[in-house]
């Protein structure tokens, strides 16, 4: 029996220290080679995209599909059984903060202040991972609107959540020890000139050619840029693939994430560094593997029956 789990029933099973702990073992596998991430595959048609991204990690096997803000994600056993059917917006937030975590843990380590620009759905789960995972550290928020903001504010008001609101982008960028930036735009925000030597930058916003948040001179100057998959940030991330059109690419500094959480890979911090996440099958399959495992000892969801097969009695 599978089971299913709705939108408002992941925040009951699943936390921000269970996705943290779910990401940082898959990348310890997939650095052994016992975890594999399968390149994203996008259908456009009729102004849609659908997209599908898998991996597979510990006998566990799945793929998240999303469609206009509409996520759905699927989890099998390496017997073909289909073991969780899950509604995914909420999971694949929690997913990704924990990630920006988890790589300011890994690369940064020792950090007080962290500056969250961006305050839509994604950029409010940024700041909910690090207030729920580094207790007592400063969170300094920034939206380019007034509306953004207030709504931004009374959400994380209303679940006990205080933060400071920069008055602008230049300021959070020179304040802050980490910068998680998790916008959808489409022209360069984020200069050299505004960020002070050693911060940490997770930019976390662009998974499409067509967006940019950081200037080719910010990627030229990085010590190094820690990459889920170096094949799917070449041809996704636009901050890269806009530098290396510029020549301000160096790609021996494009090292696998999952190098650095195995601690093989010991890069120095000089000057800036750089998290750039698209975002990975693998990641998704890791916080489904971890949600099944504790929906069954919590025994939430709804047990469906579901099979692949036809079969005439």
């Amino acid at each position: 029996m599978a089971i299913l789990i709705r939108e408002n029933e992941i925040s009951k099973v699943f936390t921000f220290k269970d996705a943290y702990e779910a990401l940082r073992e898959a990348f310890l596998l997939l650095d052994n080679k016992m975890a594999i991430n399968t390149e994203r595959v996008r259908t456009s048609f009729s102004g849609a995209t659908l997209t599908y991204q898998a991996g597979a990690e510990q006998g566990y096997l799945g793929f998240k599909t999303y469609l206009k803000g509409n996520f759905i994600s699927m989890l099998f056993n390496s017997s073909g059984e289909l073991l969780l059917i899950t509604e995914a917006d909420r999971l694949s937030q929690i997913r990704t903060g924990a990630l920006s975590v988890l790589a300011s843990d890994y690369i940064k380590s020792d950090y007080s202040t962290v500056g969250v620009i961006g305050l839509g759905k994604q950029g409010l789960a940024q700041i909910e991972a690090f207030y729920e995972l580094k207790k007592g550290i400063t969170i300094i928020g920034y939206s380019r609107t007034k509306e953004r903001i207030e709504k931004a504010s009374k959400i994380l008001n209303s679940e006990g959540i205080s933060i400071k609101i920069a008055d602008s982008y230049k300021s959070i960028l020179a304040s802050s020890d980490v910068i998680t930036s998790i916008t959808s735009s489409k022209d360069p925000f984020i200069k050299l000139d505004y960020i002070k030597k050693g911060t940490h930058l997770n930019l976390m916003g662009s998974n499409i050619p067509e967006r940019v948040e950081a200037y080719p001179e910010v990627i030229k100057a990085a010590s190094f840029i820690a990459v889920e998959d170096i094949d799917q940030v070449l041809k996704e991330a636009g901050d890269i693939i806009l530098a290396k059109k510029m020549g301000m690419l160096d790609e021996n500094k494009l090292i696998p994430f999952s190098s650095i959480i195995s601690g093989k890979s010991k890069p120095k911090n000089e000057n800036i560094t750089i998290f750039k996440s698209t975002g990975i099958g693998l990641e998704d399959v890791a916080v489904m593997k971890r949600l099944y495992e504790k929906s069954k000892e919590m025994k939430i969801g709804i047990e469906i029956e579901v099979k692949g097969t036809w079969y005439r009695g």
